[in-house]
C-alpha cells in the first residue's frame, strides 16, 4: 500500500506531540524582557466550526466529489494508529486520497511542534479554516493539509500522484481538503 508509511510518520509526529508539555511557569522576581515574552499564537482559532465527530472518514467525501477527482474503486475504511481513516485510490493507480480523524489532541498546534522535521511547511487556511500544509518530502508526489473543522476535530487530508512528475499534490489536496469542510454540517454549541 503506497502511502501508508507517510501517512503513519506523519500521524506519529502528530501524536508525539501530545506528550510535549504545557506552558512553563513564569519567574515572579522581575518582568520579562521583550525577548523572553512569548509569540503570539501561529495558529489562528477556528471561527466557523463545523461538527466532524460522528461523521466516518469513508463519507468526508461526496461520490460526486470523488468521481471528479478519479476515484473509481471502492472506499477502504482504515485504523491509522487507533485514528479512524479512508483511503480511496483509482484503477488507473495514479491517485490515492486518505483522510483520517482526530477528534481529541490539538493536532494542528503538536504538527507546529514539529515543523522542523517537514521539508516544506506552511501555517495556512483551507475555506477560512486554520490549517498547516506538509511535505515529507520537497520533491515528492505526496501532499498533507492537516484542516481544524473545531477546536480539537481535525482531519488529515493526503493526497498522492502515484506517477512521478504527473502533477503537483497541494492544490488538488487543498480543494479536496475544502470539499470536506463544504460537506460537514455546523458544529451546534
Amino acid at each position: 500500500m503506497t502511502g501508508r508509511v507517510p501517512v503513519v510518520l506523519v500521524l506519529t509526529a502528530v501524536l508525539a506531540g501530545c506528550s510535549a508539555g504545557g506552558p512553563q511557569p513564569t519567574g515572579t522576581a522581575a518582568a520579562p524582557t521583550p525577548s523572553a515574552t512569548a509569540p503570539s499564537d501561529p495558529i489562528a482559532p477556528v471561527r466557523d466550526p463545523k461538527n466532524l465527530a460522528g461523521t466516518p472518514p469513508c463519507q468526508l467525501l461526496t461520490p460526486t466529489q470523488l468521481a471528479a477527482n478519479q476515484m473509481d474503486l471502492p472506499a477502504q475504511p482504515e485504523n491509522v494508529l487507533d485514528a479512524p481513516a479512508c483511503e480511496w485510490r483509482n484503477k488507473a493507480h495514479t491517485r490515492e486520497i486518505t483522510i483520517y480523524v482526530d477528534t481529541s489532541n490539538d493536532v494542528l498546534h503538536n504538527v507546529y511542534a514539529q515543523r522542523a522535521t517537514f521539508p516544506v511547511f506552511e501555517v495556512t487556511q483551507v475555506a477560512g479554516h486554520p490549517a498547516i500544509r506538509v511535505k515529507n518530502n520537497a520533491a515528492g508526489t505526496s501532499c498533507f493539509f492537516h484542516v481544524a473543522a473545531a477546536e480539537r476535530q481535525t482531519f488529515v487530508l493526503r493526497f498522492t500522484s502515484l506517477r512521478q512528475g504527473l502533477e503537483e499534490p497541494c492544490a488538488p489536496a487543498k480543494a479536496l481538503a475544502e470539499d470536506v469542510l463544504a460537506n460537514l454540517p455546523p458544529l451546534k454549541s
